[in-house]
């Protein structure tokens, strides 16, 4: 009996180093793709302006995960009544797209009434399994009160990619009205004139 227990416990042991070693491999790789296998090649899409882009006057699809912080949050219906910003990533590597975004939205109206972000890492479901370790290097690498604007979807994100015509390989902003109605896109880095346009856009449904 009391080899069959250290048997046992070398077994869980072993267990336990295979996936600390794959979690550690996962966050140091430079581009693992988070996405489904075959979503490269079904979800590509093409840049477009606004006034032909099929999105804009769309609902955003609902998101239903956990933020950083632990806690359940559904994406746009918390954010009912504010203006929202939500940045969506396929790829590790759109982390700084991402940022390119969200870090100037920040600093211009983090500190105003009626608005909300989101940041929503999409991850493919074959990763569930490694969660704790995928989001605990997310906490580590954000500051704290970041933590509840990351919506972390592990699940179908092969919907999502044919629900809004989106390319995996970029990232994407999204600006929400106050019902959660897209009322305005962009992919890849921000730029001066993008934006102003999203800050323009910004105001806009701020005053309606």
């Amino acid at each position: 009996m009391k080899r069959t227990i250290e048997r046992s416990r070398t077994s869980s042991a072993v267990v336990c180093i295979c996936l600390l070693a794959a979690g550690m491999m996962f966050l140091l790789a430079g581009s693992v793709p988070l996405y489904a296998a075959d979503a490269v090649s079904q979800g590509r899409g093409t840049a477009m302006q606004p006034s032909e882009n099929p999105n804009i006057g769309k609902k955003f699809p609902v998101v239903s995960a956990e933020t950083l912080e632990g806690k359940k949050a559904t994406v746009p219906d918390d954010a009912a009544g504010k203006v929202t910003l939500v940045v969506v990533a396929f790829l590790r590597e759109s982390q700084s797209q991402l940022d390119s975004w969200l870090n100037p939205f920040y600093e211009k109206f983090g500190t105003r009434e009626g608005i909300m972000f989101y940041e929503v890492p999409m991850i493919t479901g074959g990763y569930r399994f490694m969660k704790p370790i995928i989001d605990g290097g997310m906490r580590g690498g954000l500051p704290k009160f970041k933590h509840k604007h990351v919506v972390s979807m592990y699940g179908d994100v092969q919907s999502y990619l044919q629900a809004l015509a989106l390319d995996p390989r970029n990232g994407y902003a999204f600006l929400l009205d106050r019902d959660g109605i897209i009322r305005w896109q962009e992919q890849g880095f921000s730029n001066a004139a993008t934006l102003a346009s999203l800050f323009e856009a910004t105001e806009a449904l701020l005053q309606r």
